[in-house]
């Protein structure tokens, strides 16, 4: 390994950073770093980039030094030599751990989740458990997310019911979001990057087969974070689906079948839910529990929200 020759720790820093197959972007910026201090590490989720933060990481760095970046394939970072047909939760930290290592950036680090990071980070902590001191679950998934899904995502009777809808507009996350016009753009050029979709379609494809090996480690039955902090924001995903739900039926979408298992599912997951998000609050037992009144993108519509849930973590471990 070559000897790291930027200091992540001050200023603002990005670069393309060899992991050895291919490089991936990672960028630091915030206050300078004191030794010893932690510095807030972002995980985001699938199909999403560092630019939705963009809101919550100016809300971040008056008082935490910040590090995001982009996973393979994805954003400004290199396609991976072969392009897998599916790529594992694991993998996706084993690559964080490496670039981390390669760009000499070390611990410790307040991780913070969103939705598919729920599970990467996880990964990642039981990498280095050590040097993980306090956590941000954003309405994270968990081993148990494909049950409160009904089995699988999507689901063929609501993806019938909902072909049309305009998740943006009907969700509520169009009107409610507070990037500016010049960050939204940003947001959607990435989103629309052709060569990104076989690799969002990988990580869908690995996403089932990665909650298994995560259950395996059985992290919630040893409280692997033991004091440290762990803070769980719950979304308001549930009204996303009814909105969704709502508007299709309205478009006459859907048969009357696909209509009443989508109703079906609907009554469940919200209890479902609910105890998945709960569930993670036995991680540690040091824990902040809040609901978010936003959707599922909080990052984007309540960053406030994530920067003082942060800060409670930061607090505990400052």
């Amino acid at each position: 390994m070559a000897t790291p020759t930027i200091d992540w720790n001050t200023g603002d820093k990005s670069a393309l950073v060899s992991i050895g197959t291919h490089k991936l972007y990672l960028q630091a910026s915030g206050p300078d770093r004191k030794p010893g201090e932690p510095i807030v590490l972002l995980m985001q989720g699938l199909g999403s980039t560092i630019d939705e933060w963009v809101v919550v990481k100016r809300h971040v760095t008056p008082f935490a030094r910040w590090l995001e970046y982009d996973r393979s394939g994805t954003a400004r970072s290199d396609d991976p030599p072969e392009k897998p047909e599916a790529i594992s939760a694991l993998s996706v930290a084993t690559e964080l751990d490496a670039l981390l290592t390669n760009a000499g950036v070390e611990g410790p680090f307040i991780i913070v989740c969103h939705s598919y990071g729920g599970i990467t980070s996880r990964e990642f902590l039981h990498l280095r458990p050590k040097d993980v001191v306090g956590m941000v679950f954003v309405d994270a998934n968990t081993e148990r997310t494909l049950e409160a899904l009904g089995g699988e995502w999507p689901l063929p009777y609501f993806r019938a019911v909902t072909a049309n809808v305009d998740y943006r507009v009907v969700t509520g996350l169009e009107a409610g979001c507070v990037l500016s016009e010049e960050e939204i753009a940003v947001v959607d050029k990435q989103g629309a990057d052709e060569r990104e979709h076989a690799i969002i379609a990988a990580e869908q494809k690995g996403f089932p087969d990665a909650l298994p090996v995560l259950a395996a480690k059985k992290h919630f039955e040893k409280q692997i974070l033991g004091d440290r902090p762990v803070s769980v924001i719950r979304a308001n995903t549930p009204r996303d689906f009814q909105r969704m739900y709502a508007a299709g039926v309205e478009l006459g979408d859907g048969t009357e079948e696909e209509r009443k298992q989508s109703r079906e599912f609907l009554i469940k997951f919200d209890a479902a839910d609910q105890r998945n998000q709960e569930e993670t609050l036995s991680l540690s037992r040091v824990t902040h529990y809040v609901r978010a009144t936003s959707g599922h993108n909080v990052q984007m519509v309540q960053p406030d929200l994530i920067a003082e849930e942060v800060k409670w973590v930061w607090d505990r471990v400052v």
